[in-house]
């Protein structure tokens, strides 16, 4: 694949840690995963576009990532100040959200619709206007992996890429999902 040039070419501009090109069904999906969304574990639930609620079911999602052939999975590493650095985990997310812009508008180019799913919810908007209005960035906004049910700590390395990078580090996932 092409891709897989311009993503080796691009890796260390790009500032991403380690990524790995998969099959689509080799994802891993559990219902447990979907279950933290649905007790509304980080906060975002029923809030976002980007998470369930709005997103659909589990089985819509495996659904959706399963209509293609590939995905990439990839991660940014930041060290943090101090092991519970609350403001360094949030400009990492911040940082890995604007690196996964960067790969999207790659694969954008590349691929007719893929599909990009990130961290944890969409933060581009103040307030979002879910249930009430449609998104108003659809093309930046991502939904998020673990809403989708994907089970990252088990896939990671499954496929090479470390879950943890260490005791004084956030690492960030995100996947993007294509076909030729």
């Amino acid at each position: 694949m092409q891709i897989e040039g311009i993503m080796s070419r691009e890796k260390m501009a790009l500032k991403i840690h380690e990524y790995a090109f998969i099959k689509a069904e080799e994802v891993i999906f559990s219902q447990e995963v979907r279950g933290l969304c649905e007790k509304n574990s980080c906060g975002m639930y029923g809030t976002s576009w980007a998470c369930p609620p709005a997103i659909g079911s589990i089985e819509d999602c495996k659904k959706q990532c399963l209509g293609y052939k590939h995905a990439l999975i990839f991660t940014t590493v930041t060290r943090l100040k101090k092991k519970y650095d609350m403001a360094g985990w949030r400009e990492a997310r911040i940082a890995h959200e604007a690196v996964t812009e960067k790969v999207a508008q790659i694969f954008r180019k590349e691929f007719s619709n893929p599909m990009i799913l990130s961290t944890e919810g969409c933060t581009i908007c103040p307030k979002c206007t879910y249930p009430e209005n449609p998104c108003r960035f659809p093309k930046r906004m991502f939904p998020a992996t673990e809403g989708f049910g994907i089970l990252v700590m088990q896939l990671a390395p499954s496929v090479g890429i470390r879950y943890n990078n260490g005791s004084d580090t956030v690492t960030y996932f995100s996947m993007i999902f294509f076909s030729e």
